[in-house]
């Protein structure tokens, strides 16, 4: 194994909606990742070498759902992350931890002559100001004790921000293996209350 660098996020999340638009390349992947959510990519494709390096200079990436069709008018919402720790392994393969700042609404999707694709990227409003109640703090007590066996998913949040039922809420809905039709519900801003419910459904079996 390399080095490992652990860098500082350039993105203030105070910040994040002080930024009208911006045009990001666009990642295309079988993950889902609400805003504070983290996960760990593998990149060895020359063209998303190339957009780890851009995304270090500018404003970091977006991660859009892979829907193997490659039809650009279904990317219409993304996941905006931005680059917060790497790693090169001796094979040669880069591993990087990227956190989702904000998400965001997509439009002017273009290719260059590498085939990655960048759009035109406007952050949005997602959970706030919620207040635990009992439901969620179970939930906080069960996600607590994944932490505790998941030493890996562990080692990704040095911040577990469990005081807040809206981080909690949504690293469950990015955790649970739940059809992606019924994740991207969970996208829009008025989503929580209906995310909470299928949470207290699927892991308190509450009705």
């Amino acid at each position: 194994m390399g080095d490992r660098f652990t860098l500082t996020s350039r993105i203030s999340l105070h910040d994040v909606f002080n930024v009208f638009m911006m045009n990001i390349p666009l990642f295309p992947l079988t993950v889902f990742l609400l805003p504070q959510g983290i996960t760990r990519l593998r990149i060895f494709e020359p063209k998303y070498l190339k957009m780890v390096s851009l995304a270090m200079k500018q404003q970091g990436f977006a991660i859009v759902y892979d829907n193997s069709k490659g039809d650009n008018e279904d990317y219409q919402w993304a996941s905006w992350v931005d680059i917060i720790d790497f790693n090169q392994d001796n094979d040669g393969v880069l591993t990087i931890d990227v956190q989702c700042q904000s998400l965001v609404h997509l439009t002017n999707i273009s290719t260059d002559e590498q085939q990655l694709r960048y759009a035109d990227a406007t952050p949005f409003r997602h959970w706030s100001g919620m207040k635990h109640d009992q439901v969620t703090r179970q939930l906080a007590t069960s996600l607590q004790q994944m932490f505790e066996k998941q030493e890996e998913l562990s080692g990704l949040y040095q911040n577990k921000f469990i005081n807040s039922p809206c981080w909690v809420v949504s690293r469950w809905v990015e955790l649970l293996p739940i059809n992606y039709q019924v994740k991207q519900l969970f996208a829009e801003k008025n989503s929580y209350v209906e995310a909470k419910k299928l949470l207290a459904r699927l892991i308190l079996n509450a009705n």
